[in-house]
C-alpha cells in the first residue's frame, strides 16, 4: 500500500470546504484517498464554527443540524423558527443565510453549550465564548 503526505488537503463531506494540512493520503485502486477521522473532524468542525468570523452558510447550517442528530422540527424549535425557515436557510448551499443575526448568535451559544460545557468548571470557557461570538457581531448589532 502506497501512502503519501498531502501539505494542503481540502476535505468536503460536510457540505462546505475545511483546510487541512500535512494529511496522509492512501493509495487506493490506482488512487490516493484521505486517511481522515471524520468524527474528530467532525467535532474540530463544530467547535471552530463557533468563532468563524463570517455568518454561516446553508450548508453549515445543515451541517449542524445533522451534527446534533435533529430533525427540521427539533431544529427549529432550538432556533425559536419554523421548520420552513430551517428549510429555505439551508437551501441558500455555499451562501450566507438571511437568518436573523440574533438567531445567529443564540445558535453559536447552544453549540458552545452543547460542546464545550461537559461540567461546571467549563462555565468560564462558556462565558470567553460568548464574549468572542458577540465581538464578532458587534459591528452589526449596532449598526
Amino acid at each position: 500500500m502506497s501512502k503519501k503526505i498531502e501539505k494542503k488537503f481540502i476535505y468536503s463531506g460536510f457540505g462546505f470546504p475545511v483546510e487541512l494540512s500535512d494529511v496522509e493520503m492512501i493509495k487506493i485502486a490506482d488512487s490516493f484517498h484521505p486517511k481522515i477521522d471524520v468524527r474528530k473532524l467532525a467535532n474540530s468542525v463544530i467547535e471552530s464554527l463557533i468563532t468563524q468570523k463570517t455568518r454561516f452558510t446553508g450548508n453549515q447550517i445543515k451541517f449542524i443540524r445533522t451534527y446534533f442528530s435533529m430533525s427540521l422540527r427539533e431544529f427549529s424549535k432550538v432556533v425559536n423558527e419554523s421548520h420552513t425557515a430551517i428549510m429555505k436557510w439551508e437551501k441558500f448551499a455555499d451562501k450566507p443565510t438571511n437568518m436573523d443575526i440574533n438567531i445567529e448568535i443564540m445558535l453559536r451559544l447552544y453549540i458552545c453549550d452543547r460542546v464545550t460545557m461537559k461540567n461546571k468548571n467549563l462555565k468560564n470557557d462558556f462565558y470567553n465564548q460568548y464574549r468572542k461570538v458577540t465581538e464578532i457581531f458587534h459591528p452589526l448589532i449596532t449598526s
